[in-house]
């Protein structure tokens, strides 16, 4: 599962539309656990779901530093670890955290991408003022 995961985090730094959409299934499902005041948080289907998230992103943040710390594979099953660093682009604030990703694979492609970030840390970074 290695292999679709460097694929799939390769598109995503580079935002490309085809390189998301040969990673996943059809009916895959993306899940960004946070509160609403996170405007990329929540549930995401399909490629276009894919596409419509990674546009809020675009739009919201600023991907300075990732980093991944662990892979774990078991069956059709990965967790990643991973620290990251990001720049909220409406207040310049920044976040940092450790992040875990967790992916389901059908047929050698993504099917479910859930992450579990450190949702508080951004949540107050987006309501923060300007530095």
């Amino acid at each position: 599962m290695l292999p679709v995961l460097d694929q799939f985090y390769g598109a995503l730094k580079a935002l490309s539309a085809p390189g998301l959409a040969a990673c996943v299934t059809n009916d895959f499902v993306l899940d960004w656990q946070g509160t609403d005041g996170i405007p990329w948080a929540g549930r995401w289907q399909g490629v276009e779901g894919l596409l419509a998230f990674v546009g809020k992103l675009e739009a919201c943040l600023e991907i300075q530093d990732v980093q991944r710390l662990h892979v774990l594979e078991q069956g059709e099953v990965a967790v990643v670890v991973l620290r990251g660093r990001w720049r909220i682009k409406s207040t310049g604030r920044q976040v940092q955290a450790t992040a875990a990703n967790l992916f389901t694979f059908a047929d050698g492609r993504i099917r479910s991408y859930t992450v579990l970030n450190n949702s508080a840390a951004f949540a107050e970074a987006l309501a923060a003022l300007p530095t």
